[in-house]
């Protein structure tokens, strides 16, 4: 599975490469950079105060003045904290994490409006759009220890008593707008959620989820990060609040991670036969 999710960033990453030499007149390349919050186990609240950073690279490819296909490279870091919550099952739990997310996907945009450029003719200047698509993604989950409080990852430690996979596949959706400076170069925002196929982001596997034995965790590491409650552990058993069987999680559907970008497009220009097309060139009149 870990390969399969591999090749289908590839996949995407290829198809962002190949929109960048596509044919000028029609594409466009671009970034786009903000924030990014995630949804799930641990954070379950809409809350600001988890915004992390969001940047991304695109390109859109113009099939019609309706429809764009979009490829795009990101980056963003989610994360979160129980000690932030308003629940007294996730205070207690006192669960945390960071993830550095990759991302890879392919997009497809419906324009609200109609997209029409020809020379420096601009019919509509604000586009307005809203775009679907499917990508893989990477995601790389730490934590502190609250032993040494130094970031350790969270991955390899199995700390629910079984190992998950770090590649899963994403459904981007959202909206967007986009306002042309001029023919070439236009400013926009987007707004866009991914549904993710794992639960795991957080290091937490959802609703069904339980602590585990303590002899299924392969690590004296793990031991310590799977149950991070200030909850006092019994000196006998080593057992505080996570006891083997009781709920971990607290979310039924899969991890979800969102961002809200600024975006910059422009549109590409190449030569062909000694003219420049692609971009309106002025022309002088003689007499």
């Amino acid at each position: 599975m870990k390969q399969l999710y591999f090749k289908i960033f590839l996949f995407t990453s290829a198809i962002v490469l190949s929109l960048f030499s596509a044919t000028a007149q029609k594409t466009e390349f671009g970034v786009m950079a903000g924030g990014a919050m995630y949804y799930g186990d641990i954070v379950n609240d809409f809350d600001l105060s988890t915004t992390n950073s969001s940047f991304g690279l695109f390109g859109r490819y113009r099939i019609d003045e309706n429809v764009a296909i979009k490829g795009y490279l990101g980056y963003c870091r989610v994360g979160g904290a129980d000690s932030n919550s308003k629940s007294e099952f996730q205070k207690n739990r006192n669960l945390a994490f960071w993830s550095d997310i990759y991302e890879g996907s392919v997009q497809i945009e419906f324009n609200f409006v109609k997209d029409i450029i020809k020379g420096r003719r601009l019919r509509n200047r604000f586009i307005p759009y809203t775009f679907i698509g499917v990508g893989a993604f990477y995601f790389n989950n730490y934590a502190f220890n609250p032993k040494t409080n130094q970031p350790v990852k969270l991955s390899t430690l199995h700390t629910e008593g079984k190992g998950y996979d770090p590649y899963s596949y994403c459904i981007p959706f959202g909206l967007g707008f986009r306002y042309k400076i001029n023919s070439n170069v236009n400013l926009g925002i987007e707004i866009g959620a991914r549904y993710t196929g794992t639960s795991y982001i957080d290091d937490v596997g959802g609703i069904t989820s339980t602590y585990p034995e303590i002899s299924k965790l392969p690590y004296e590491l793990s031991r310590v990060m799977y149950d991070r409650s200030k909850i006092p552990k019994n000196p006998d058993t080593g057992v505080g609040y996570g006891k083997p069987g009781k709920q971990r999680g607290k979310v039924s559907i899969n991890d979800i991670y969102a961002t809200f970008n600024i975006t910059l497009g422009i549109r590409l220009f190449y030569f062909k036969g000694g003219v420049l097309h692609g971009k309106d060139v002025k022309r002088y009149r003689y007499y």
